[in-house]
C-alpha cells in the first residue's frame, strides 16, 4: 500500500514577520520622540554652555609683585595665592598621580567620558543614591573656569542640571581648542595630545589645594617647600588627594587624613600600572613629612603699608585684578637684614641676666592679644631723598599687627638731647660754650622721684663721673644729663620746645616742664629719625617717607608714578640754619670717637665711617634708641614694651639695646649705599680753643695727664672748633694763664693740632711759665732760659741745638737757671782804610 507523503508549511523567519517591521517602526518612533524631547529639554543647558565665553577658560587672578629697588620680588598682593607654571614644568609622575584618580581615560575621550557617565548611573541606580561621579579632568576645569556652581544657584538648578551643562561645555572647550590647534598638527592624534596637556595645564593652575594654595606650584612650595618638579612620587600623591575635598584633605591642617587618600592615590597608581609593587608597598609605608615654605603674601607691616598706597594709588577694583608690578624704594637685602638683626638683639636681650618679663618664646598669640614681650622696630630711609629702604615695624607681624613705626610713640630719653644744643646754637652760642657738669637735685626736673640727685643714666655708665666745667661739645658728645639741663634752662624751655618742633616733634601734653629736656615726651621713630637726618642735610627735614617708585599693569603700562624724590638738602622744611646743623653733626662724630659709644663704634665699616650717632636711654631704662647717619642713608632703632615704663632690666642702656643692631645694619648698608661726608659750610672756620675753658686755646693750655713723679705727661687741651664768621670771636683761654701767643705757632713746633672734640695728644714738653724776668734790660745773647734742670744737673743734659728738650717732667717742680759760659767779649773793628 502506498505511503501518504504530508506536507508540512516552513516557518517564517522574524525579520520577514510583518509585527516585526512594525515593531520596529514603532521603537524608532518612540527612540525618536524620545531624543527629539530629551534634546528638547537639553537644548537650555546647551545654549547656557554655549553662551559662555571661552576666552577667559585661562583668566586666573595673577598675584600683584611687590618689588624692591633692584626688582627683586618681596612680597604679593592677591585674594588666591597662586602662581602659574606651564605643563612642562609639571613632572610626570603628579600628572600620572592626577590621572589615575581623577580620569583614567582622560587622554581617549573628547572632554566627557561616556563610559564612565554608563557606570556612574548603573551604580548610583543599583545604590538608589548617588555614589558616584562622572566629572572628567575637563569637566572639572569647565566648573572652576566659568563658576558653574554659583550660576547654577542663581539660577536654581539641580546637581544633575549642572552637569549637564558641565558635559556640554567640557565638549565645547576641547572641540574649539582642537580647532585653534588643527593648522598646527597634521596629525590628529598629536593634535589631541597637545589639547589635552593644555587643559592639564590650565586645570593644574586653577584649582584649589586647601590651606589657601591655588595651583600646583603654590601647593607644593606652600606644604613640602619644593618646586613641583622637585617633587617625590608619594608628595604628588599627597598633592593629588587634596583635590577631592580641599578643606578636609589638607596636609597641613589634617596630616593623618591626607596621608590616608595619599594611599589611595597610590593604590589606584598601582591599579593602573604606574607604580610596581614594590614601590608600592615603599611609598605607602612612609610618614607624610611637610616642609612650608610657600609664596608668601609678604604679610608684613610693610607690605600693610605698601598695600594701603597701592590702592590709593591704583584703586582697590582695579588692583583686585591682579597682574600689577608694584616697584618700591625698599631694599631686600636691607630688609631682611633689618628683621633679622632686630630679632637677633631682642632674643639676647631677654636671655640677660635679670630680664624678669615674659619671653616671646613663650607667647600664645590669640584674637586681640596684646604682646607682652619686648618689642623692637627699624627705619632706614635714603638721606637725600627720604625713600624707604628698610621697614620693621613689629617683631612679629602674626602676633600683632600695631604698626611702632606708623601707630608708636615713646619717650626719645636722652637722644632728645640734641635738640637742645641745636636751640642753644640757634640763639648765639657755640659749640664751646662752657657748662657746668656737677650733680643736680632731682626736684630740678622731678622724674624718677622727688628726693635725691638726678642720675647721669645718659652717660650710659654705671659709674658716670662729674667733670666740672666743660664745653657743649664734651657734655653732648658724653650725654651729661646735668650740663644738658642746665644748658636747657639757660636757653629757655619755650624755645627748646619751639626748635624741638621746627625739627617735626608734635608734643602731646600742653604744659612745658623741665622734664621735657631729658626726652620725656613721646614722639614716634620717623619724627626722630627725620630729625637726625636735618644734621647730615643743612639742617633740613624731609617732608615725608616714600615708599612706592611707580605701579605697572599687567600689560606694562605705567598706572602710577611717584612725584620726583625732594632733595632735602634744599627743598625740606628748614628746623635750624646749616651752620647749627654741622656743629651738631660735629658733636655727635665725638659720641664714636670720644664720647659714650667709643667701645662700640670701632667696628663701624667705613674709611672712616663718616656718619655720626646718639643712643637714647630713659630715666627708667624701659626704652632704649639708636639714631644716626652715614651721610647717604639714615637709620632708626627703638627697643621696648607696647605699653608701661617699666625698666626692660638694671642699667639697660641703649647703647647696650639698640647700638649693636644699628651697627650691624649700617655696616650693610655701607656696601651699596656708601657714606658720603658732611660738606662743612663756607660761613664756619676752625679756630683752635681751650676744651677747659671753651676760650681761644695758649701756648699754656696744658694740663696734667696722669703721673705726677717722674716720666709724668702733660695733656695739650686745645682742639679745632668750628665757629660762625659772624659772631663775636673769642677772647684768650682764661684758666690755664694769659699770654700772647696763640697756639699756631707753638703747636707748629710741638706737634699738629688735634681734631674736633677733647684731646688726647700728649706731650713730652714742659711748658715754660717764666715768674719775672732774671735781667733788667735787654738779654741781646738771649743768655736767660728757664728750665726745670736742678742745679745739680749738667746743661747739656737739657739743651740740644735749638730746642729745649727734658728727660723726666715733675709738675710743679721749682724752676731752675741754665749756668751757661761768659759769652766771649765783642770787638768792634772800624774800617781804618782812608
Amino acid at each position: 500500500m502506498a505511503k501518504k507523503r504530508i506536507k508540512t508549511k516552513a516557518k517564517r523567519r522574524f525579520y520577514k514577520r510583518k509585527g516585526f517591521w512594525i515593531f520596529l517602526l514603532f521603537c524608532g518612533v518612540l527612540g525618536a520622540a524620545v531624543c527629539y524631547e530629551g534634546m528638547r529639554r537639553l537644548e537650555p543647558y546647551r545654549r547656557q554652555a554655549a553662551a559662555i565665553d571661552l576666552s577667559t577658560i585661562d583668566d586666573v587672578e595673577e598675584p600683584s609683585l611687590i618689588l624692591d629697588r633692584r626688582e627683586r620680588e618681596i612680597g604679593r598682593m592677591y585674594v588666591q595665592n597662586r602662581s602659574k607654571i606651564t605643563i612642562e614644568e609639571v613632572p610626570q609622575k603628579l600628572i600620572d598621580a592626577l590621572l589615575a584618580q581623577e580620569d583614567q581615560r582622560f587622554f581617549e575621550h573628547d572632554g566627557v567620558d561616556w563610559m564612565g557617565v554608563a557606570r556612574a548611573f548603573y551604580l548610583n541606580l543599583k545604590a538608589g543614591e548617588v555614589t558616584q561621579g562622572a566629572s572628567t579632568i575637563t569637566m572639572q576645569l569647565a566648573r572652576n573656569a566659568f563658576d558653574l556652581k554659583r550660576k547654577a544657584e542663581q539660577l536654581k538648578q539641580e546637581d544633575f542640571e549642572r552637569k549637564i551643562v558641565e558635559a556640554f561645555l567640557a565638549l565645547r572647550i576641547e572641540e574649539t581648542l582642537r580647532a585653534q590647534r588643527a593648522l598646527e598638527f597634521g596629525d590628529p592624534r598629536e593634535c589631541k595630545k597637545a589639547v589635552k596637556r593644555e587643559v592639564l595645564e590650565y586645570y593644574l593652575n586653577r584649582i584649589p589645594f586647601g590651606s589657601g594654595y591655588y595651583g600646583v606650584r603654590s601647593a607644593a612650595l606652600g606644604y613640602f617647600g619644593r618646586e613641583p618638579m622637585d617633587l617625590t612620587v608619594e608628595q604628588c600623591a599627597s598633592l593629588v588627594a587634596c583635590v577631592k575635598n580641599p578643606a578636609i584633605l589638607s596636609p597641613l591642617r589634617n596630616p593623618e587624613v591626607n596621608r590616608k587618600a595619599r594611599n589611595h592615590v597610590l593604590n589606584r597608581m598601582l591599579d593602573e600600572n604606574m607604580i610596581t609593587d614594590s614601590e608600592w608597598m615603599h611609598l605607602t609605608s612612609l610618614p607624610l613629612e611637610v616642609d612650608p615654605k610657600p609664596i608668601r603674601r609678604g604679610v608684613s607691616h610693610f607690605y600693610g603699608k605698601v598695600a594701603r598706597e597701592a590702592r590709593e594709588r591704583v584703586g582697590i577694583e582695579a588692583l583686585a585684578q591682579g597682574g600689577y608690578r608694584i616697584y618700591t624704594t625698599i631694599d631686600r637685602d636691607l630688609q631682611v637684614l633689618a628683621q633679622e638683626a632686630l630679632s637677633e638683639q631682642l632674643n639676647r636681650i631677654e636671655s640677660t641676666p635679670g630680664y624678669a618679663h615674659p619671653d616671646y618664646a613663650d607667647f600664645e598669640p590669640g584674637p586681640g592679644k596684646e604682646t607682652p614681650y619686648l618689642q623692637g622696630a627699624v627705619l632706614m630711609t635714603d638721606s637725600s631723598e627720604s625713600n624707604v629702604l628698610a621697614y620693621v615695624g613689629g617683631r612679629d607681624f602674626s602676633h600683632s599687627q600695631y604698626d611702632f613705626i606708623e601707630d608708636g610713640r615713646r619717650p626719645l630719653g636722652t637722644a632728645f638731647l640734641p635738640l637742645i644744643y641745636a636751640a642753644a646754637l640757634e640763639e648765639g652760642m657755640h659749640p664751646c660754650h662752657v657748662v657746668l657738669d656737677e650733680p643736680m637735685d632731682n626736684r630740678s626736673v622731678m622724674v624718677g622721684g622727688r628726693e635725691g640727685i638726678l642720675g647721669e643714666w645718659g652717660m650710659e655708665t654705671a659709674k658716670p663721673r662729674y667733670e666740672g666745667r666743660i664745653t657743649c661739645r664734651r657734655s653732648l658728645a658724653a650725654s651729661k644729663i646735668a650740663a644738658s639741663i642746665r644748658l636747657g634752662r639757660e636757653v629757655g624751655l619755650e624755645r627748646v620746645a619751639e626748635q624741638a618742633e621746627r625739627f617735626g616733634f608734635a608734643f602731646e601734653s600742653g604744659e612745658l616742664l623741665p622734664r621735657l629736656l631729658i626726652g620725656w615726651e613721646p614722639v614716634s621713630l620717623p619724627e626722630a629719625l627725620h630729625a637726625y637726618t636735618a644734621f647730615s642735610r643743612e639742617g633740613r627735614v624731609p617732608r615725608r617717607m616714600r615708599f612706592i617708585e611707580r605701579i605697572e599693569n599687567a600689560e606694562g603700562e605705567v598706572v602710577y608714578r611717584s612725584p620726583e624724590a625732594e632733595d632735602t638738602r634744599r627743598t625740606g622744611r628748614a628746623a635750624c640754619s646749616a651752620e647749627t646743623a654741622y656743629q651738631i653733626h660735629s658733636m655727635l662724630r665725638d659720641a664714636l670717637d670720644r664720647g659714650n659709644l667709643a667701645g662700640e663704634a670701632g667696628d663701624l665699616a667705613g674709611a672712616p665711617f663718616r656718619g655720626a650717632a646718639k643712643t637714647g636711654t630713659t630715666h627708667s631704662f624701659s626704652d632704649g634708641w639708636c639714631l644716626g647717619y652715614n651721610g647717604k642713608v639714615s637709620l632708626g632703632i627703638w627697643i621696648g614694651f607696647h605699653q608701661g615704663q617699666e625698666g626692660i632690666h638694671e642699667n639697660a642702656f641703649g647703647r647696650l639695646l639698640a647700638f649693636r643692631p644699628w651697627r650691624e645694619l649700617m655696616n650693610l648698608a655701607g656696601r651699596t649705599h656708601p657714606g658720603e661726608p658732611v660738606e662743612r659750610p663756607g660761613t664756619l672756620e676752625p679756630v683752635t680753643v681751650c676744651s677747659r675753658s671753651g676760650l681761644l686755646a695758649t701756648r699754656y693750655c696744658y694740663e696734667s695727664a696722669g703721673g705726677d713723679g717722674p716720666g709724668g705727661t702733660l695733656r695739650y687741651m686745645g682742639y679745632t672748633e668750628y665757629l660762625r664768621k659772624d659772631r663775636p670771636k673769642l677772647g684768650l683761654c682764661d684758666v690755664h694763664g694769659s699770654g700772647g701767643v696763640g697756639t699756631d705757632q707753638i703747636l707748629a713746633q710741638y706737634g699738629p693740632e688735634g681734631g674736633p672734640g677733647v684731646p688726647d695728644q700728649q706731650v713730652t714738653v714742659s711748658p715754660i711759665h717764666p715768674k719775672a724776668q732774671a735781667l733788667l734790660g735787654e738779654d741781646p745773647y738771649n743768655s736767660e732760659l728757664v728750665t726745670l734742670a736742678p742745679d745739680d744737673e749738667e746743661v747739656d743734659r737739657f739743651v740740644h741745638g735749638e730746642r729745649l728738650s727734658l728727660d723726666f717732667i715733675v709738675p710743679g717742680e721749682e724752676e731752675a737757671r741754665l749756668r751757661l759760659p761768659r759769652p766771649e767779649k765783642i770787638v768792634i773793628e772800624t774800617d781804618s782804610s782812608p
